[in-house]
């Protein structure tokens, strides 16, 4: 019986957990991204999962490869396949920075992919605590749609994806291009962090609206930061003299509820404007501008009218949907 308990205790421990996905394509700017999950999950708090996502087949149809070994030896293997250099680099990464030892357990996973040699492959790293690490190479028709369906199914608490265009970064058979970031950004129901010159220190410019969800979404955003001990700083526009002080009362109230969660505001602003303009102009200086999807659940074309969809693409630095 108490081996049982210590193991449904292990399990209870793990399912707490933050869960951070990270979309890698072998771009300085994903890379950027696996950097901010790592301040996220500091002290191994959070579970983390790097994912190469690479169109099916690419002409490896055996040709004397060694599939098994591939398989049982995703990372060491010494013939490079699509999406292990941009994985070995990752997880080279997480050792580098301290946040996973070469010591911690390792298992490999192997899923059969009809028409693809080498199939979906996860290496799957623990530590005696249960904090674990995943580097999946996954197989899909499309990037999008292989990130999309790892991220339904991963039930992740936060999905970290690139936004770059670079000629280094096309060159990658899993590059993620601007139309997949914003495929992801939209149709996922989950909260993203759209990774674009993504810096770190200079906090969350966290934008609420009138709604109800907004409000909701700055606590959540109070939460992320506060595992990256990332100030945040509450905003929110009004259209016009008249809307002001209903955009002081939004803002008010957003504060009292993140503090009423024991967390802290950096600072706070009121300004009266075009609200994509000013939030874009406004959020420039922070590492992430933060908005709450407020589009009708289970309607997910309405997000593209939305003032969250338009600071998505005009924004030059990193944005956060809050879901």
């Amino acid at each position: 019986m108490p081996d049982i308990d210590i193991e449904l205790e292990v399990e209870a421990e793990v399912e707490k957990r933050f869960s951070i996905l990270v979309c890698i394509d072998g771009s300085e700017e994903s890379y950027s991204g696996l950097r901010y999950a790592v301040r996220m999950g500091s002290d191994n708090s959070a579970n983390l999962t790097l994912l190469y996502v690479r169109p099916v087949d690419q002409g490896l149809s055996s040709g004397g490869l060694q599939m098994r070994v591939a398989r049982e030896n995703m990372l060491k293997w010494g013939v490079e396949l699509p999406g292990t250099k941009a994985l070995k680099k990752g997880r080279d990464m997480l050792v580098e920075m301290g946040f996973m030892a070469d010591d911690w357990k390792e298992q490999v996973v192997h899923t059969d992919i009809t028409g693809d040699p080498l199939g979906d492959n996860t290496t799957v790293y623990m530590n005696d605590e249960g904090a674990s690490i995943s580097l999946k190479l996954l197989v899909s028709p499309s990037v999008d749609r292989g990130i999309l369906d790892e991220c339904e199914i991963g039930g992740y608490d936060i999905t970290i994806i690139s936004m770059t265009e670079t000629a280094e970064a096309k060159e990658h058979a899993g590059y993620i291009s601007p139309s997949t970031t914003y495929m992801v950004a939209t149709q996922h129901r989950g909260t993203v962090l759209v990774a674009r010159e993504l810096e770190e220190d200079h906090g969350h410019f966290m934008c609420v609206d009138f709604s109800e969800k907004a409000i909701q979404a700055a606590v959540k955003d109070a939460r992320i930061a506060a595992r990256c001990h990332c100030p945040v700083h509450l905003y929110s526009v009004a259209s016009s003299e008249d809307e002001l002080e209903k955009a002081r009362d939004v803002v008010a109230k957003a504060k009292a509820a993140i503090e009423a969660e024991g967390l802290s505001i950096a600072g706070e602003s009121v300004e009266i404007g075009d609200p994509v303009e000013s939030i874009v102009g406004k959020g420039r200086k922070f590492s992430l501008i933060v908005l709450a999807d407020t589009s009708v659940k289970g309607l997910r074309r309405f997000f593209t009218t939305s003032v969250a969809y338009e600071v998505l693409q005009k924004a030059a630095n990193s944005v956060m949907i809050v879901r």
